[in-house]
């Protein structure tokens, strides 16, 4: 008989080149650096975008970020959810490689203060009890809720520099004789520049060209009347 072999396996140990060993070294070492650089270091700076009426400095001081904060903290959920306020319609963060962040806000802008109800209308439709402190005008006499409504969704659109420069506004319907409506959304606005504009919800989006408009009638005053379609629009001089 013959007699069976016995085989043997040798188990062969690979040793991992230098090279390799180095580059492994190197990514790890890179991977930690990178892990630490963005999770225990501090933001080094933060840029504020998109806010007109609410100051950088009220931004960061409401958010936490006036203060050292770990980069990795500094998360659009923290920074957005710290920043709930009436004037704030939407909040966005971006993360920046330098370690900086930028928080862009939209703001619900004040388009007037309402002395009927002493509330500030925002352009989201709310009336919020606050003073008059962001120069808008004053609308000085009662206005129907279903007007005063529209009229709010209206100007929304307007310019805030526009808006900045009316000083005043009144609800002036207009009427027959028999007291009956012709216009119910009809307002008179009294602007910084002396001049006054007829305007009503319909047409309301012709204030924005009131600039324009006002630079082509030229060094005058008088009444603007913007209750109509824009190229209907016309200007009649005080005194005449």
């Amino acid at each position: 008989m013959s007699k069976k072999r016995k085989t043997t396996t040798k188990k062969v140990r690979r040793r991992l080149k230098p090279k390799a060993a180095l580059s492994l070294l190197c990514f790890f070492g890179g991977l930690f650096l990178i892990i630490f650089y963005f999770t225990k270091t501090n933001v080094t700076h933060v840029y504020i975008e998109g806010n007109d009426y609410l100051s950088s400095s009220y931004i960061l001081k409401k958010s936490g970020l006036e203060k050292d904060i770990k980069f990795s903290n500094a998360t659009q959920t923290r920074v957005c959810k710290a920043l709930k306020d009436p004037l704030i319609n939407s909040c966005k963060v971006k993360h920046h490689l330098n370690r900086s962040i930028t928080v862009i806000i939209t703001e619900n802008k004040p388009l007037f203060y309402y002395t009927n109800d002493n509330k500030l209308a925002l352009s989201s439709g709310e009336l919020l009890d606050a003073e008059n402190t962001y120069g808008v005008p004053t609308l000085i006499n009662y206005v129907p809720k279903k007007v005063l409504k529209k009229f709010i969704s209206g100007l929304a659109g307007t310019n805030s520099d526009i808006i900045r420069s009316i000083s005043e506004i009144e609800y002036s319907p207009s009427q027959n004789s028999d007291g009956t409506y012709i216009d119910e959304g009809r307002f008179l606005l009294s602007m910084n520049d002396s001049n006054t504009v007829y305007v009503n919800i319909k047409h309301i989006d012709v204030l924005n060209y009131y600039e324009k408009v006002y630079a082509s009638i030229g060094d005058k005053r008088g009444t603007y009347y913007f209750d109509c379609d824009f190229d209907n629009y016309y200007f009649e001089e005080y005194g005449k």
